[in-house]
């Protein structure tokens, strides 16, 4: 029996091109931070971000890969969530960090375009801020995944009384000189 070389080549050749189309990679969608004054004088924050990242950020967290979805998160777990959250992330207006406190926490199983779907951490934050002062300009200092997961990319919204998003700003991992970098947010 003669075989055909040119058979295997063209059989490979196929693979690999019909492979290119669901062989490509994306990174997971990055964090998403939006900030809304409630009428208590207190900052609301809504913060969203790859479950999967935080893991590989927060090694200590492993233990919510095992978490049910839409479900709020108790006890030890989300103590250390709070932890973490406090040791990577400061919001300062008039020269004063502002005490914030995690309210809420849950996974949801959510879908992207890029990469299908993926459990995304969803955290209600509040911080109290002193009515007599402007709230802009404010002082971010965030890198709750990036310092480990370099492509990580973070957005923040204002959201305004009538639910419009307004981008703040938008930014990626940056430590000059070994310092964090704080971002300036204002209203234009």
């Amino acid at each position: 029996m003669i075989k055909n070389p040119i058979m295997p080549v063209l059989a490979l050749a196929l693979c690999v091109l019909l492979s290119t189309k669901f062989a490509n990679a994306h990174a997971l969608p990055g964090s998403e931070l939006t900030l809304t004054e409630q009428p208590t004088n207190t900052l609301s924050l809504k913060l969203s971000f790859a479950l999967e990242d935080l893991i590989i950020a927060a090694p200590s967290l492993f233990s919510l890969d095992g978490a049910q979805i839409d479900e709020p998160l108790k006890g030890n777990v989300l103590n250390k969530l709070n932890d973490y959250l406090h040791s990577h992330m400061a919001l300062i207006s008039d020269a004063q960090a502002l005490p914030v406190t995690l309210n809420h926490a849950e996974i949801n199983l959510v879908h992207n375009s890029h990469v299908g779907f993926y459990r995304s951490m969803v955290i209600e934050l509040s911080a109290p801020f002193n009515n007599q002062s402007e709230l802009f300009p404010m002082s971010l200092h965030y890198d709750v995944i990036m310092h480990e997961v370099r492509n990580h990319r973070a957005i923040v919204y204002w959201q305004k009384s009538d639910s419009v998003l307004v981008k703040l700003t938008s930014f990626s991992y940056q430590k000059p000189q070994g310092e964090p970098v704080g971002y300036k947010l204002e209203l234009e």
